[in-house]
Parts: structure tokens; sequence; C-alpha cells
């Protein structure tokens, strides 16, 4: 069994058999996007080692419909019910195809291996589940009917957040704004329909869904309730299956939309927009709490020439490379965007501007060692980056507007580099 060199302590995969050519390549470029690819010589070697709890598998069946003895394909198929099961061939016909789906591959992949693919898939079958079903906010100002609420809405996986006096709506809106707001529409010091006037008033909370909860059986207040910027009415008393439902439907709908709204469409990372709205609240909060946020600019060098010699597609499988890497190497609490084109930038909460500059290098080398793929062509490409740090006089616009001087300073002395702000 071999280790691949690049692996960073990220996600397991197994790749058998270790004599293939292809899949030794692919353990070296798997370890540059988070994974640590074990190659194993037999099949028997690898069923051991599952023990260590891989998040996948790639298998070589090589060059026919039939490349796996019955003994193989039937080890294979016990596997996949345990652990997500890839396969690659020669082969695209029908017949070899079958044979893959009936010894349980979820994936497959004819050569030559395109690397693109291959992690869009891994990182589809390899994602963990998502830890929680949706953020709600309550508003009840009954006690007791909103901690019921709040424990059905718990026990299906949702984090819920209670607030029994609604003038205290926008504190909490502005502490972590929910996926969806219940809102009981019969309260003292305000009403259901003028707290969701209120939030409405706010761009930032246009779109999150309001729910009215309420034992009002007036279809024309309902219905005036519902102009005001409510989503849906729910008539007390309530089923907590009926809750549950209406709530989880609206959330993945408010998700779906919320991405749209965003994200950028090509890498799902955040939009120019939304990019720069996320750094004014992180350098606000650098402010507020006097810890260090450092920012960068990232441009993949000579991008045109890729788009030129190897076509638009190919251009656009690199910039989904960076945006993946990114996000393999930078933290949870990092705020990654693209900023347009085939520039990127990075907000790095609570790092100074040495440790920034560590990492952003560290990615460099590892973004310039990558191999991309146009058609049966290979090319390599590299990026330059230009970091800067917060500083008692910064806020975001001056924050990008330094480091993309410390780029500008990367290009000019030769691209493939990064480069600090004075």
């Amino acid at each position: 069994m071999q280790e691949n060199p690049p692996g960073n302590g990220g996600k397991p995969i197994f790749l058998w058999p270790a004599s293939s050519a292809d899949l030794r390549e692919a353990a070296v470029q798997l370890g540059y996007y988070g994974y640590v690819a074990e190659l194993f010589d037999s099949l028997a070697e690898l069923l051991a080692a599952e023990t260590r709890n891989p998040t996948g598998a790639l298998v070589d069946c090589g060059g026919g419909d039939n490349c796996l003895s019955a003994a193989d394909m039937s080890a294979l198929a016990a596997l996949s019910g345990r652990v997500p099961l890839a396969c690659m061939s020669n082969s695209g016909s029908i017949d070899a195809r079958l044979g893959a789906v009936r010894m349980g591959c979820q994936a497959y992949f004819t050569r030559p291996l395109d690397m693109s693919s291959l992690l869009d898939t891994l990182d589809r079958l390899t994602a963990p589940p998502q830890a929680e079903a949706g953020r709600v906010l309550i508003v009840d100002d009954s006690p007791a009917l909103a901690a019921f609420y709040a424990a059905n809405l718990n026990e299906a996986g949702f984090v819920t957040q209670v607030v029994n006096d609604p003038l205290k709506t926008l504190e909490a809106l502005n502490e972590r704004p929910p996926e969806l707001i219940l809102l009981d529409m019969n309260m003292p010091g305000a009403s259901g329909e003028e707290i969701a006037e209120v939030i409405r008033q706010q761009d930032a909370y246009l779109s999150i869904p309001i729910v009215f909860l309420s034992a009002e059986s007036d279809v024309g207040r309902q219905r005036e309730a519902m102009s005001l910027g409510g989503d849906e009415f729910l008539h007390k008393p309530i089923e907590p299956e009926h809750l549950i439902s209406a709530v989880k439907s609206r959330v993945i709908r408010y998700r779906a939309l919320r991405a749209l709204m965003v994200r950028d469409s090509l890498t799902g990372l955040l939009n120019h927009t939304s990019f720069k709205e996320r750094l004014r609240a992180e350098a606000a909060r650098a402010k507020r709490q006097g810890k260090p946020l450092s920012v960068a600019l990232i441009d993949i060098d000579l991008f045109k020439k890729v788009n030129d010699t190897y076509g638009h597609p190919a251009g656009d499988r690199v910039i989904k490379s960076l945006s993946r890497l990114l996000k393999q190497r930078l933290r949870g609490a990092d705020v990654i965007g693209r900023y347009g084109g085939e520039e990127f930038a990075v907000a790095l909460p609570d790092t100074p501007i040495a440790g920034a500059l560590r990492v952003l290098d560290n990615i460099r080398e590892s973004f310039a060692a990558i191999v991309q793929y146009a058609g049966d062509k290979t090319f390599q490409v590299s990026l330059s980056a230009g970091v800067s740090q917060y500083g008692a006089a910064s806020n975001g616009e001056t924050l990008i507007q330094a480091a993309d001087e410390a780029l500008y300073v990367a290009k000019h002395e030769g691209r493939n580099q990064v480069k600090a702000a004075p």
C-alpha cells in the first residue's frame, strides 16, 4: 500500500490497483485538493483496511466489459454497501456500465480520466450530511407555546431561537439571521403584522420566509397579514408533523433561492456583492474585538492564454479547480468569493498577515503543481496574490484596495508569487 505525498490529513480515498498508472497520477492530484489517496496492491489489502473508515473507493477495472473476476465483483459489491464506490474503465459500453451498477458503483469514469469530473463526484459522494435542518426564529409572547414549537423543531434537526418580546425581534435578527421566522399574530406591544412590516423594510431580511401562527379564523385578516410580507399562515393549534413539514419545505426553498442570489453559479463561492457584504461585517468585527483580519486578492496568471489555447470550457475547469482548492485548504470561518472573472477574494478572520502569507503561498505552490486537462492535452497554471491586513483606519474597501495594489506588484515582478501590502 502507498499513500500520496501531498495529502494533508483530509478525506481518505482508497484506490486499487496500485499498478494502474492512471490511479497513481490521480492519487497525486487528489492530494492537492485535500484528499489522502491510498493505493493498494491487492483487493484483499484494501478490504482489510476498511476499518480505517475510508470516505470512498476508486477501482480501475481495466479494459474489458467483464474485467474483474466474479469473486472480486462480489467483494466490491459487499464493500459498496458500506463505502461509496466508483470505477474507471476503457469501455463506456452499456454492458460495462451495467456491470458497474450491479457491483454497487455510484459513479463510472472512462479513460482518459477527467480529474475535474472525478473531483466533483468525490466531493458529492463524500460530503458530510448537513448538520442542521435549518435556523428558525420563533417570535411568540407565550413562553409555553414557543417552547413547544422549539422542542418539536429541535427534535427534527432545526436550530431554534425563541423571542417572547416582539420588540426584541430585530435584535435577534441582527445577532444571527435565521432561515425562517415563525411569527405569532396576536402579541402585546406589537402585532405580528406590524413586526412583519418592520422586517420587510430592511433589504437584508426581504427574502427570509415569514410563517404566521394564529388562531385567527377571519380569512380577510389572514389575507391582509400575508399581503404585509407573510409567506404562509398556520392555524393554531397546529400538529407537530404539519409544523415541521411546513417549515422544512420553506427552508429548502429559501436555501435554493438564497444560493442563486449570493453564490457564483460556476464555483459555488460567494459572488462579488455578497463577498463585499461579508467583508464589511468581518472588518466591523475586527474593529469591535481588536482582532487581526487579513484579506487576499488572487488572480490566475495568463488566464486569457488558457482560454485562447485550450478553449473556454478548459478555462472554466481551471477556475473551478482553484475554487475547490481554496475551499479545501481554507478554514470554515474564512470567507471566499469569486471577485470577478479569474479573480478571487479571501478574508481570513483572526489571522495576522504573516500567517495569511504562509497559507496563500502554500495554496500557490499546490495550484501550480495541479495538472489541468483539456481533452487529451494537459497543462499547468500558476496564480498571483496580494495580501493586506486590517489597521486602525481600515474598512472593507481599503483592505481590498491595498490587496489589489500588492497583487499588481506580484504580477509586475513576474507572477506566480504572493506579495504583502506595505
